[in-house]
């Protein structure tokens, strides 16, 4: 059945936002871009019932692709849910209810291990197999003094730890970013899997600098902790008869031989970076740690990997390694494909500026325009083509308040928390903070800027992030942009006078279709 008045008139998001939910009791619709009513149900807690994948129905939603769905809800007292949602339910004859829960197949986590095996075993070797760190208290209390917390998660602590080096000395490519790109999608997030390679969440930001850092799979009763070898070790142990051969898993691999892995228990440490030289200069507690972190390593002589499902892989379907990219096409000005690209479009923008009678030097971006690339050693500078808006949000109307934690809201009345109690508040109105290309907010600033500001008056103030729950900040809501087929960029927008998100989209809508943009193509998502 289709939506009527009353569902209609419901606060409502994407479904895609829904980590947004309020936390509170109440009824929920799930319906499409049709206005097609899929699923009712009642929530206890409607954040908490949409959490991550926990929803029963989310499969089910997920594989209708040209479906695009949203959450309606109506605050209901605990004590009534149950009654309320079978009188919605009888009366709305959603699709999905009183249907068979279609569940996703998860494969066993022993499944993607031997598949991860398959793709990286020409480039890696066994170091060595680490004893339960629960029968080494003194271990444990040195990584605890050092808040080396990866290393005593008490899901690891009473299993036996396999250690794999990977060698990138040997995929042979020059471009050292082509191989992490390669090595993060070996190792990246499969959904269908009961478990997953894991990254310490600290340490996800130093992936970006290339460096690959240690993964672990909890997997059969063992902990898989995948790690690099650097180059100052290889050299060292290079004129040794290093490895033997083994399998782990089913899967053929070379392990480093005793003789081998004793000498470098002497002078090396394994850290989360990998196995380095260990440096008497900077005998710090800590690289003591991680040089005894190596020494408790025995060598592995037999196949302790014991597999439960032994499921057929299919090798031809797993990530291969890409061949080394093709030299970038030059123009006649020898300038690289990026370069004549990003040449092309600020030519392009700035003609288009110019033709439309818009004043080019608004904002600065006739500065950012007028740069255009003349060699390879050109640099694209982000605060010339960013500029900073401010935009209110639909979800949350007033950001002067908390919503879990109390940040700091800027302005010219002074800077001040965030609080509950708004009496002699400095400031009217409070704002998030967001970043837009300039060149292409000038281009749509008459038809956006209703819906995002520039300037702030003297009694509103700005704030950078707004915690919705402890990791969760808010998102503005964007517009997608597509000029002349080719670039893109996203224009954050909120709310005006409290409007709804779909009365906001609606206006902008009719704006932009009746702006005479050549080219111009655009979609809306609520984050």
């Amino acid at each position: 059945m289709n939506t009527d008045e009353f569902i209609a008139k419901l606060p409502n998001l994407p479904l895609k936002s829904r980590g947004q939910l309020p936390e509170k009791s109440g009824i929920y619709y799930v319906i499409d871009d049709q206005s097609i009513i899929w699923y009712i149900g009642l929530a206890k807690n409607l954040r908490n019932r949409w959490a991550g994948k926990s929803h029963h129905r989310i499969y089910q939603l997920e594989k209708q692709r040209k479906k695009v769905f949203t959450i309606y809800y109506e605050f209901v007292h605990e004590t009534q849910l149950d009654a309320i949602e079978q009188e919605r339910i009888e009366q709305y004859n959603p699709q999905l209810n009183g249907t068979i829960v279609k569940t996703k197949k998860l494969r066993p986590t022993e499944t993607l291990l031997r598949e991860t095996l398959a793709v990286i075993a020409p480039y890696s070797f066994i170091l060595g197999v680490e004893p339960p760190r629960k029968d080494d208290p003194n271990f444990m209390a040195k990584c605890q003094s050092f808040s080396s917390d990866r290393r005593i998660q008490k899901s690891v602590l009473p299993l036996s730890v396999i250690h794999i080096c990977i060698n990138l000395e040997e995929f042979n490519i020059e471009k050292q970013r082509t191989v992490f790109t390669f090595l993060r999608n070996v190792f990246k997030k499969r959904v269908n899997y009961a478990n997953n390679w894991s990254l310490h969440p600290a340490n996800k930001q130093y992936e970006r600098y290339g460096t690959f850092l240690t993964r672990r799979l909890l997997v059969n009763g063992f902990a898989i902790e995948v790690s690099m070898i650097h180059r100052e070790v290889l050299q060292k142990i290079q004129s040794y008869d290093c490895y033997d051969f083994m399998q782990i898993a089913g899967i053929n691999i070379r392990v480093m031989n005793e003789n081998t892995l004793n000498i470098l228990k002497d002078t090396c440490k394994l850290n989360d970076a990998g196995i380095c030289l260990y440096s008497d200069r900077d005998n710090s507690e800590y690289e003591i740690v991680c040089h005894q972190a190596l020494q408790r390593l025995n060598p592995y002589k037999i196949d302790l990997f014991k597999l439960l499902f032994n499921e057929e892989i299919n090798t031809t379907k797993l990530q291969t390694l890409p061949a080394e990219s093709k030299p970038q096409v030059e123009d006649n000005n020898n300038l690289s494909s990026r370069l004549v690209n990003l040449a092309t479009k600020k030519i392009y923008l700035q003609n288009l500026l110019i033709e439309r009678g818009v004043d080019i030097n608004s904002y600065q971006v006739n500065k950012y325009l007028e740069r255009i690339p003349t060699d390879n050693n050109y640099v694209d500078n982000n605060s010339d083509r960013m500029m900073t808006v401010y935009i209110k949000s639909f979800l949350y109307t007033d950001l002067r308040q908390p919503a879990h934690y109390s940040s700091m809201i800027y302005g010219s009345n002074g800077n001040i928390y965030q609080m509950k109690n708004l009496e002699n508040f400095p400031y009217k109105a409070v704002y998030l903070e967001a970043k837009v290309d300039r060149a292409f907010w000038l281009l749509l600033e008459e038809y956006l800027s209703d819906f995002t500001k520039v300037i702030l008056n003297p009694d509103e103030g700005y704030i950078e992030k707004f915690y919705v729950s402890a990791r969760k900040t808010l998102t503005p809501s964007k517009i997608s942009i597509t000029l002349n087929g080719k670039w893109k960029t996203d224009i954050p927008f909120g709310t005006k006078d409290n409007i709804s998100y779909t009365e906001a989209v609606n206006i902008i809508t009719e704006r932009l279709n009746s702006s005479g943009i050549s080219k111009l193509k655009f979609s809306f998502s609520m984050i």
